[in-house]
């Protein structure tokens, strides 16, 4: 009995076997909900204008505007403030500059 008594007083106090850390598994996203899916809503204007608004989380993102005549340009909300900019070149957002060198009457 004593034998035994100290065996488990032993293995009491004998420092704790350290445990392998074992690696977090990566967090698996959860499938986009309706709210947070990207949805795309296509109007035409009265003027024949094709209006493509981007919605991501119920926020408008960008706005593509395809003219009946002409060239389609974009809007951008590129830094979330809710303001769309727009952007003809590329999304650099480098305007031209036009200096007038001469004029004449």
């Amino acid at each position: 009995m004593s034998l035994l008594l100290a065996l488990l007083l032993a293995a009491a106090q004998a420092p704790e076997t350290q445990t392998k850390d074992v690696p977090i598994p990566e967090k698996i996203p959860s499938p986009p909900s309706e709210e947070t899916a990207p949805t795309v809503s296509i109007r035409t204007g009265d003027n024949g204008d094709v209006i493509e608004e981007y919605r991501e989380g119920g926020r408008i993102t960008m706005v593509r505007i395809t003219p009946k005549h002409g060239k389609p340009y974009y809007l951008y909300d590129d830094n979330g403030n809710g303001r769309l900019d727009r952007s003809d070149v590329g999304r650099n957002d480098v305007s031209p500059v036009y200096w007038e060198i001469y004029s004449w009457d």
